[in-house]
């Protein structure tokens, strides 16, 4: 027994060292198999920032004044184009929503006129309302078409404002009309 236990202890310490030398080399192999993807990463990384920086000293050695100058006028010349775009949209939908909200007073007036003499009397005077805010919304765009695509925005906010006013007027007429 005292030859087992002598074994067992050995046998113990035999194990010990392996869990040791495994503990050990088990990572390393794990950290060695990584560090070879990484290198590979890192290798790329390198060339692409090598690459950026060679591009950007040679962009910053080679601008002149008359590089600025003329990338300067583009950029402005593009933005002058985006605001005029902007315009043109914001000037086709102002249209698009008079032309419907002309199109609901029309429909107003068509059941005004087939309406009693004092409902008529009263629906028509609404829609008089409504008349006299569209020609106010339709002022509102002349002036916008006339200002140019760098004043424009000046107007914008007026417009949106008459134009709120009157789509919300012509609702309540509407549902007055029920």
């Amino acid at each position: 027994m005292i030859f087992n236990g002598a074994l067992h202890r050995k046998g113990c310490k035999n194990m010990k060292k392996i869990e040791f030398v495994a503990a050990i080399i088990v990572p390393m192999l794990f950290i060695t198999a990584c560090s070879k993807k990484t290198h590979g990463i890192m290798e790329t990384k390198t060339t692409v920032d090598d690459a950026k920086r060679a591009t950007s000293e040679k962009v910053i050695g080679t601008v002149t004044a008359k590089d600025v100058k003329r990338e300067t006028g583009e950029a402005l010349e593009t933005t002058k184009n985006y605001v005029a775009q902007q315009k043109e949209k914001y000037q086709k939908d102002a249209e698009s929503t008079l032309n419907d909200i002309n199109n609901k007073i029309k429909g107003l007036q068509s059941k005004a006129e087939q309406a009693g003499a004092d409902t008529k009397d009263k629906y028509n005077e609404i829609i008089e309302g409504l008349r006299k805010k569209q020609e106010e919304a339709q002022t509102k765009l002349g002036d916008l078409k006339s200002r140019s695509a760098d004043a424009w925005e000046d107007v914008k906010s007026g417009m949106d404002a008459v134009l709120e006013n009157l789509k919300t007027s012509c609702n309540d007429a509407i549902s007055h009309f029920k």
